[in-house]
C-alpha cells in the first residue's frame, strides 16, 4: 500500500477484511474519504457565511473524486455513472443532508450541525458531526467513543412504533375501506405469496386477503381487501419519490405485507471474518433504513449498489433489529 492510502486506512481507522482485494479496500476508503471531505467543508468558518453552499460542497467533492480517480483508475466503474457524471457528489452531499449532519441556513449555506447527537452501539456511538476524536469511520458514519446527547434508532429513523404485523393490521383496518365500482380484472395487483422481487410480483390475480392493486404503474393504486360481501378498495396517495428521507415508504407495505402471509423478503449475513460481514438484500429497502445502511456499512459493488452491504460485525445486531422490525427475515448474523 502507498503512503496516501496507509494514511486514509489510519485516519479513518478502516482496516481490509480477510481476502479482500486491494481493489474493493481502495474503493471502501475513496467513498469514506469523499464523505469526511463533505463534512469538513460544512465546518468552514473562513468566510463571511458558516458553512458552504451546496454548489462548492459538489464542486469540491467532483474534483477530488476526479484525483481518486487519476491515482486508482480500477474504481471508475464504482463511482461513476455515465449519464450523471456528478451524480456521486450529489448523493453523498444529500444523504449527509437528509440524516440531519448538516443544517441549512437562510443563506441555503450547509451548515455542519454539531450538537453532539449521537446513536449508542455498544461502546462506541454514530456521531452526527466532525467530533474531536474519532473512533472508526464506517461507511459515511462517523463513530467515536464519546456521547453527548444520545437519541434512539427508532428517533433517528422518525418511525412510529410498530412492527411488521402491527403495521399490516393497522393499514389493512376495515374501517378504512369501502366499496367501489371499479373492475378487479383492470387492475394488476401485488403478490405477497410471489418469490419475485418485490417490483416485479405483480400480476392479475388475488392471491391473498388484502393486497395493493393498481391501474398502471404510475397509479392509481389501492388497498383491497377480500370480504363475503366482494372486494372492498382504500385510496393510496401517490407521493414523489426521490432521495428524500421519507420516500419509498410504500416499500414497507409490501415487506409488511410479505411477512404477514409467511413469505417475508429475505436477507443474508455471510461473515467474511472476525470484523466483517456481508449483507445481501432481495430488494430495495426505504430511504429511511437505506441512509442508515449508508452510515454503517459500504454499499459492496458500487456507490450505486443499493442490496449489498459490507458491514462491522460489531454493528450487526442493531442493523438486524432494524431490518426485522420492516419485516425482512435475515438468515445468519444472529448471535
Amino acid at each position: 500500500m502507498n503512503e496516501l492510502l496507509e494514511t486514509m486506512s489510519a485516519d479513518m481507522r478502516i482496516d481490509r477484511f480477510e481476502s479482500e482485494t486491494m481493489e474493493s479496500f481502495i474503493y471502501r476508503l475513496c467513498y469514506s474519504a469523499l464523505g469526511q471531505w463533505c463534512l469538513s467543508i460544512g465546518r468552514n468558518k473562513s468566510t463571511g457565511n458558516r458553512g458552504t453552499s451546496k454548489q462548492n460542497q459538489t464542486f469540491v467533492l467532483s474534483e477530488l473524486l476526479k484525483r481518486y480517480i487519476e491515482l486508482f483508475p480500477f474504481v471508475t466503474d464504482q463511482f461513476i455513472d455515465p449519464s450523471q457524471p456528478s451524480s456521486v457528489p450529489v448523493a453523498i452531499r444529500r444523504a449527509y443532508e437528509e440524516t440531519g449532519y448538516f443544517i441549512t441556513n437562510e443563506s441555503n449555506y450547509n451548515v455542519l450541525a454539531e450538537y453532539g447527537r449521537s446513536i449508542k452501539f455498544g461502546n462506541q456511538s454514530l456521531v452526527f458531526g466532525l467530533p474531536q476524536t474519532i473512533s472508526a469511520i464506517n461507511g459515511l458514519g462517523v463513530f467515536s467513543e464519546l456521547t453527548e446527547y444520545e437519541v434512539t434508532i427508532t428517533d433517528f429513523l422518525i418511525r412510529d412504533s410498530l412492527d411488521s404485523k402491527q403495521y399490516f393490521e393497522d393499514q389493512f383496518d376495515p374501517i378504512e375501506f369501502y366499496e367501489r365500482d371499479i373492475d378487479l380484472q383492470e387492475l394488476e395487483i401485488f403478490n405477497p405469496l410471489s418469490n419475485n422481487v418485490p417490483s416485479q410480483s405483480w400480476g392479475k390475480q388475488m392471491t391473498t386477503e388484502c393486497s395493493v392493486a393498481r391501474r398502471f404503474e404510475t397509479g392509481p393504486y389501492y388497498k383491497i381487501m377480500k370480504t363475503p360481501a366482494g372486494v372492498i378498495f382504500a385510496d393510496v396517495p401517490i407521493e414523489v419519490q426521490n432521495d428524500s428521507f421519507t420516500s419509498f415508504e410504500y416499500r414497507r407495505l409490501y415487506f409488511a405485507m410479505k411477512s404477514y402471509y409467511g413469505n417475508p423478503l429475505e436477507g443474508k449475513i455471510t461473515k467474511l471474518d472476525e470484523n466483517y460481514s456481508r449483507i445481501q438484500l432481495r430488494g430495495h429497502l426505504p430511504n429511511r433504513e437505506y441512509y442508515f445502511m449508508l452510515l454503517l456499512s459500504w454499499p459492496e459493488r458500487s456507490v450505486f449498489d443499493k442490496v449489498n452491504f459490507i458491514i462491522k460485525n460489531s454493528l450487526l445486531e442493531s442493523t438486524i433489529m432494524v431490518l426485522e422490525n420492516i419485516g425482512l427475515k435475515i438468515n445468519g448474523g444472529h448471535t
